[in-house]
């Protein structure tokens, strides 16, 4: 009963995601969704009790973009909110659009785009980036957070 409880929440939590698409460790599953649904929101008190203390957040493919703030790395829970917290001065939301989800050793991968909308002198402007962010979970806490962005491919989305 658990198992569908916990299945029947990932999918409620990833529409995109269908029963057949979803492998790995349920449990992982939903608190790694419940997780990135907390990063979308960049709700920064409720991501402070699902880090580890010890916890790392990168995205490698932020390291040469002109324009966007990065690179993004930080090591530790204190240094992952804080940067959070800078970000929500300006972005308002990280939605993402996930396609594929599976999880291994406790390793979560979302598969998809995400959606920022980030404040500008326009106002609120939205944008589409192709993504694969892989979310690691040990002892029911996130211990890392990895973003393989497509800068290239964003675009400025309706």
């Amino acid at each position: 009963m658990f198992r569908a409880m916990t299945l029947a929440l990932v999918l409620a939590a990833a529409p995109m995601a269908s029963a057949q698409e979803l492998s790995g460790d349920l449990s992982t599953l939903a608190t790694a969704q419940h997780y990135l649904d907390a990063y979308a929101a960049l709700d920064v008190d409720r991501l402070a009790t699902l880090y580890a203390e010890d916890a790392v957040f990168s995205d490698p493919t932020s390291a040469q973009v002109e324009g966007i703030g990065g690179p993004f790395a930080w090591q530790g829970r204190d240094a992952i909110l804080t940067a959070l917290r800078n970000w929500s001065r300006s972005i308002r939301t990280l939605n993402y659009e996930v396609e594929r989800v599976y999880e291994s050793s406790g390793h979560v991968v979302f598969i998809g785009a995400v959606y920022p909308e980030v404040e500008s002198p326009d106002g609120l402007v939205r944008y589409r980036y192709p993504i694969v962010t892989i979310v690691t979970i040990e002892d029911g806490l996130v211990t890392g957070h990895l973003d393989y962005t497509d800068y290239a491919s964003g675009a400025r989305a309706p």
